[in-house]
């Protein structure tokens, strides 16, 4: 089977939810925020490796990503 080099230009994603941890004897427990997590194969083909730092820009009804310059 030959290697799959050309990856699609679109993704279809669902915003899920997340919490972060609650703090000791803190009630209620923290709300709800909106949590994405983005993984496969296709981010290696689109240049992004392992442990390498990112950039979000970030716009209203939009998120660009792109490798960071800053170490």
């Amino acid at each position: 089977m030959a290697a799959r080099t050309q990856i699609s230009a679109r993704r279809l994603l669902t915003v899920g939810y997340s919490s972060y941890p609650r703090k000791r004897d803190r009630w209620p427990a923290p709300p709800a925020v909106p949590y994405l997590r983005l993984r496969g194969h296709w981010l290696k083909l689109a240049g992004f490796a392992v442990g390498q730092k990112v950039t979000l820009h970030i716009a209203d009804g939009c998120i660009t990503i792109i490798p960071s310059t800053e170490s």
